[in-house]
């Protein structure tokens, strides 16, 4: 029997992880064999972690390294991927085999980068017809309405540029905060 696969997806700060955690905690529960996998691009926590601190041990794993991922994938039943995104396309044809396989597959990432471009691993996983995706608004930070479906880039307080690179590495010589941002108060120059 088919398994499922169901993205968790929107702008920054708008609980993708949260039920991301949700949902394998509630696998993890029945004892059920489940990991979760974070790409090592990710260095803000060691864990798979939620904004309001709901977490789960998770697996680091080089962004590239598709033969790692596929070894996981064999292992357990239920398997997270947590900021999607930062992987390459190449992930999401081993997610829609392991789905062929019985296996549950939830992931959560950012569907579009700081100008609104949808990532290209984000698109892949839309372009499955067997993905459920579940679509999130955030708050956004300036009129505070639960209408944000884009993610702000701030370099040293004002708008990123649109040549920006997409992921910036840290230590760069300025300050880059991110926030939700609705259509009306996103900017990018």
């Amino acid at each position: 029997m088919p398994g499922t696969i169901t993205f968790f997806t929107g702008p920054m700060a708008c609980g993708k992880t949260l039920e991301l955690v949700r949902h394998l905690q509630i696998h993890s529960e029945q004892h059920i064999p489940t990991v979760c996998i974070r790409p090592a691009t990710d260095t803000r926590t060691e864990n798979v972690e939620s904004r309001a601190g709901l977490r789960f041990d998770g697996l680091t794993v080089q962004d590239e390294d598709l033969e790692t991922i596929r070894g996981i994938l064999d292992r357990y039943d239920v398997i997270g991927v947590d900021e999607a995104h930062f992987f390459p396309p190449g992930i999401v044809p081993l997610l829609a085999d392991a789905v062929l396989r019985g296996k549950t597959i939830l992931v959560a990432g950012l569907d579009a980068d700081f100008r609104g471009d949808v990532f290209p691993t984000s698109l892949a996983l839309l372009s499955l017809p067997e993905t459920s995706v579940q679509r999130t608004p955030a708050v956004c930070c300036v009129c505070r309405q639960h209408n944000a479906t884009r993610t702000q880039r701030l370099k040293d307080g004002e708008p990123a540029r649109r040549d920006d690179p997409t992921v910036l590495v840290e230590g760069s010589d300025c300050v880059i905060t991110y926030e939700p941002r609705c259509l009306d108060h996103h900017v990018v120059f």
